[in-house]
């Protein structure tokens, strides 16, 4: 899925009316079916009650609409209409039925908003994303007042204030005590047809809440005349990437995986690494490690070869690769100097896809030097902190992903940067972000097991930028089953590593 501008969205709205030849009001209705679709599986609860918020706009107008049919489906519906000489005329049709239903109420400078009701569900329909400027007046009020520590609160298109792309500014004047910007802060945001970029940021997240996509077309053509660099990654994608197993498929068909990992006191990466590859499903997976890690390796992944360093507790060198279909580098291996020649031995005799994680990286920062012999089209996975070694501090999380684009274009690579909604970029400048995975991942090993997979889909012949997509898509739903089963804490690598096999089995099957 593309993620869109303000511009862009709207230019959308006008192709979608012009190719099925309906008015503004149509597709506003069609947009509001699928909102008050959407708040109605959430709240079932016909008693429960909301207060909507409306600009004059026609982020007000789908307000009204969605206010319309929620109290034509029972539930307990008023809806706050700034008081103004204009309105939108989409917006001043649907006021006339609010109106005329009883359920409008406007509000001009001087009028009170309701007493509070904590269990009443507030939704944000005052400006949407075409918003440049500085919320002040009867807005400003609204925005206060529906801003609450205690009622639910949802936000239709983006919360009213959060520009398409960019950071909010929560600072405060000294001299006027004003906040720098008055942005509504969402649990929820029902977004329409596509995500904005400034929803995936981690500044961002205490406005937006989690957010929904809410479709009003079912045909994407439009889309596709739309430039971008931004494209959420969602099941269908994966879905056509997916490569269903054959009959007469061998271990052979699904490539041979070498993964060089661990050291001494860091058995656990490899062990980790390994068994998430055969989970991921590479045919034949060998393990390189120093010759003390030979034996925990055998008895913990006996499905795992082993090859063996000459070196007892770090790795000194590279096996011969001939025979290997991918590689997999860092997660354990640590930092020593022989380590390093080893990785830039790899890096200059390699000729296979790559994936580096975690002293990988840390070594690759240390020797930037390095960075020139990366093989084009390496995938790096580096988290916020590696990033950081790799490349420098950005001001913000929107100075980051430009950032992010200029280097993998720079180095010719794949960057996969590690978090919430994970940013793989290409080594075009275009970002793919995640739409799986949750806070149970934040633990120990996770990395290493996202290597491990990656790494086998590489050696399954999965091209790098689907191997990197496919991956972290996986991985985070792996993550998503356990937290379903288990919840959010306590979680560990290992409860990843064997929920793969689901996340593969609901990709299979649908």
């Amino acid at each position: 899925m593309k993620i869109l501008s303000a511009k862009q969205a709207h230019e959308l709205d006008r192709a979608i009316m012009d190719r099925e030849n309906i008015t503004s009001l149509q597709l506003m209705e069609r947009a509001a079916e699928g909102l008050a679709a959407k708040i109605m599986q959430r709240f079932p609860d016909t008693s429960r009650s909301f207060k909507i918020f409306c600009g004059c706009g026609n982020n007000g107008g789908d307000g009204l609409a969605v206010g319309r049919i929620l109290h034509t489906h029972g539930y307990d519906v008023d809806c706050y209409l700034i008081e103004s000489e204009k309105y939108s005329d989409d917006c001043s049709n649907n006021a006339k039925i609010a109106k005329e239903m009883g359920i409008l109420h406007t509000i001009g400078e001087y009028d009170s908003l309701p007493d509070d009701d904590d269990s009443d569900i507030y939704i944000d329909a005052l400006f949407g994303s075409g918003l440049n400027r500085k919320i002040t007046g009867v807005a400003e009020k609204m925005v206060y007042y529906c801003t609450s520590d205690y009622n639910f609160v949802i936000s239709i298109d983006i919360p009213s204030g959060l520009a398409d792309n960019s950071i909010v500014d929560d600072s405060i004047d000294p001299d006027t005590e004003d906040l720098a910007e008055v942005v509504v802060r969402a649990d929820w945001t029902l977004t329409i047809e596509s995500p904005f970029l400034s929803m995936f940021m981690p500044e961002n997240h205490v406005f937006v809440g989690d957010f929904d996509i809410v479709p009003i077309t079912i045909d994407d053509s439009e889309k596709a005349y739309i430039d971008t660099n931004y494209y959420y990654t969602e099941f269908q994608d994966i879905r056509q990437m997916f490569r269903p197993r054959k009959k007469f498929s061998h271990k052979g068909t699904f490539g041979h995986t070498l993964l060089i990992t661990g050291a001494k006191g860091k058995s656990g990466a490899a062990v980790m690494c390994s068994k998430a590859c055969h989970r991921a499903g590479a045919g034949l997976v060998t393990a390189y490690v120093p010759s003390d890690l030979v034996d925990i390796l055998q008895v913990a992944t006996p499905e795992t070869m082993v090859g063996i360093d000459s070196n007892a507790s770090i790795i000194s060198d590279i096996p011969t690769l001939c025979k290997y279909s991918a590689i997999g580098i860092g997660p354990g291996i640590g930092t020593d100097s022989i380590t390093v020649a080893a990785v830039q031995k790899l890096l200059q005799t390699a000729f296979q896809p790559l994936v580096m994680d975690a002293d990988a990286l840390n070594i690759l920062a240390a020797n930037p030097e390095l960075m020139s012999l990366l093989p084009k089209n390496t995938i790096i996975t580096p988290h916020l902190k590696e990033f950081e070694r790799l490349f420098g501090r950005a001001e913000d999380s929107i100075r980051r992903i430009e950032l992010l684009a200029q280097k993998a274009k720079e180095h010719n690579i794949i960057i996969v940067l590690k978090g919430a909604y994970t940013a793989i970029c290409d080594a075009y400048g275009n970002i793919y972000f995640n739409s799986t995975g949750n806070p149970c991942m934040a633990t120990a090993g996770s990395g290493d097991v996202l290597t491990g997979v990656i790494a086998a889909l590489l050696a399954q012949g999965y091209p790098p930028l689907d191997a990197a997509r496919f991956g972290v898509y996986v991985h985070g739903l792996a993550g998503d089953i356990v937290a379903e089963r288990v919840g959010l804490q306590g979680v560990i690598a290992s409860d990843i590593i064997e929920a793969l096999t689901f996340a593969f089995k609901k990709i299979a099957d649908n």
